[in-house]
């Protein structure tokens, strides 16, 4: 194992060796701009040129790219969430008056099962709420008996208006 000192000494070794000025102008000339300098001598030829043109169309294009996702795409993206927003909030304040839906009727090919859940009494999913339907049943129960109230009495009227357009009198349920 290398003790701590010697590989400090090597790390110091190694941060003069890169701090030199050689090292430090190759990794410069490295990282300066892609733009060399232009093609003199037997480096002029149709290839180089191809590739110095190419190079300059990718920066532009890529640079249009970065401005087109940076300047159109945001705003486009903030207009649109808002334009949804608005549309939410709309929909939503229309469907507030309005009465409550009825209940989905049960048709026959809904919750088809050709075997029971393992769990329980094998008829509940396995996130049923107990609580919450059983809450829901005494509701429903309460606004089944008013429904039906409401419909008894809408049927006395009703036959009691047939029965006078005929001429019985009108006849209690």
């Amino acid at each position: 194992m290398l003790s701590q000192r010697s590989l400090l000494r090597a790390s110091q070794r190694v941060s003069q060796q890169i701090q030199s000025p050689a090292i430090r102008s190759s990794f410069q000339r490295r990282l300066a701009s892609s733009s060399g300098p232009p093609l003199t001598g037997p480096a002029d030829n149709a290839f180089n040129r191809e590739r110095q043109a190419v190079k300059a169309h990718a920066a532009a294009t890529s640079d249009l790219w970065r401005k087109l996702s940076i300047y159109v795409t945001i705003p486009c993206l903030i207009i649109a969430s808002v334009n949804a927003y608005n549309l939410w909030t709309e929909h939503w304040e229309h469907w507030e008056h309005l009465p409550p839906l009825d209940e989905r009727p049960e048709y026959p090919y809904q919750n088809i099962r050709t075997k029971n859940f393992c769990w329980g009494d094998g008829d509940k999913v396995s996130q049923f709420d107990f609580i919450t339907i059983e809450v829901s049943d005494q509701v429903d129960k309460e606004e089944h008996e008013e429904k039906h109230q409401t419909w008894k009495a809408r049927r006395v009227i009703a036959e009691g208006e047939r029965a006078e357009d005929n001429g019985e009198g009108g006849r209690n349920l």
